[in-house]
């Protein structure tokens, strides 16, 4: 991904917002032209001191409206403990994400614990902060209250969704937990190969529809599309939960100096419910706190995707 796709978190709402506007015709002209003026625009009204920017990014495991809510008051939050600007670089999807780290168009990246895996076997990162749930986090699964799906045992024979294949909790896990705790070979013994809907919401909304009779995604996804009234619960129920795993991280370059590391993971430790100001953050990201993360987190996750085959 090309460093002029990285855009602020004002530019990057403003084209969620718009999607149909389009560019003058001067950079219609010369597109290089219209992206150095908008840079050399940028840095005198944004970042008048020409500080460089920390680029971060991170999976796109919701829709981009969902995402956006999520990293505005982090992206502004993070511009004031660093003193320095921030932009939020969109990316297309998980290899997106963890392409970015690694090539180093990106400085720090909100990963998965499988695309934290997949990131640290291509290039040397370091795990920074992860939110108190990542410690055990949780998917679940989901039928249709008309599949005469009641446990996941009845899911052999039946049209089965699963989030992104890079996913943790959309994928990997679930993958894990039906192969070792149901006998279920999700290559073979569904009603058809599964689908890959790359987005948790996406799958809720899949089942709901009745395009397939069962799916599996992340829990807080799961509970917030509920208590938003996102999702129609007469149409569908869960039906497991998993058992607890080491999900969500925040991951670095390791290439990105000691300081600046320990900087960044100091802005989310201090992140306090009681401080008004970090109360959008903890609640959009559905937290109360975050926690130091160490690579070893992460050894077990590495060891269940070279077992189920989706890491060699």
């Amino acid at each position: 991904m090309s460093p002029h796709y990285a855009v602020t978190i004002t530019a990057a709402l403003a084209l969620l917002a718009a999607p149909g506007c389009s560019k003058s015709d001067a950079q219609r002209a010369d597109p290089a032209a219209g992206e150095a003026a908008a840079a050399s625009a940028g840095k005198v009204q944004g970042n008048p001191e020409g500080k460089t920017p920390i680029r971060v990014t991170g999976i796109p495991d919701e829709n981009p409206t969902e995402l956006a809510r999520s990293y505005e008051p982090l992206v502004t939050l993070l511009e004031a403990a660093l003193e320095v600007p921030v932009e939020y670089v969109p990316v297309t999807d998980y290899g997106a994400a963890v392409q970015a780290l690694v090539a180093g168009k990106v400085d720090f990246a909100w990963l998965g614990g499988f695309t934290h895996v997949q990131a640290r076997n291509l290039a040397e990162v370091v795990p920074v902060a992860m939110r108190d749930i990542d410690r055990e986090f949780h998917s679940v699964f989901i039928a249709h209250v008309d599949s005469g799906i009641d446990q996941p045992a009845d899911l052999a024979g039946k049209r089965f969704a699963f989030g992104s294949k890079s996913s943790t909790s959309g994928h990997l896990m679930p993958r894990h937990f039906l192969i070792q705790e149901f006998g279920i070979d999700p290559d073979t013994e569904f009603d058809g190969d599964p689908v890959f809907t790359n987005a948790h919401d996406a799958t809720a909304k899949i089942v709901e529809s009745g395009r397939v009779q069962g799916g599996v995604l992340n829990m807080q996804v799961w509970e917030r599309m509920v208590a938003e009234g996102q999702i129609d619960t007469d149409k569908v129920k869960v039906i497991w939960t998993t058992p607890p795993y080491v999900d969500y991280v925040w991951t670095a370059r390791a290439a990105v100096p000691e300081e600046l590391r320990a900087r960044f993971q100091k802005a989310f430790l201090t992140l306090s419910p009681d401080n008004p100001a970090h109360q959008p953050v903890l609640e959009r990201l559905g937290a109360e706190a975050y926690v130091p993360a160490q690579p070893s987190d992460f050894d077990a996750i590495e060891a269940v995707a070279r077992k189920v085959g989706l890491l060699r």
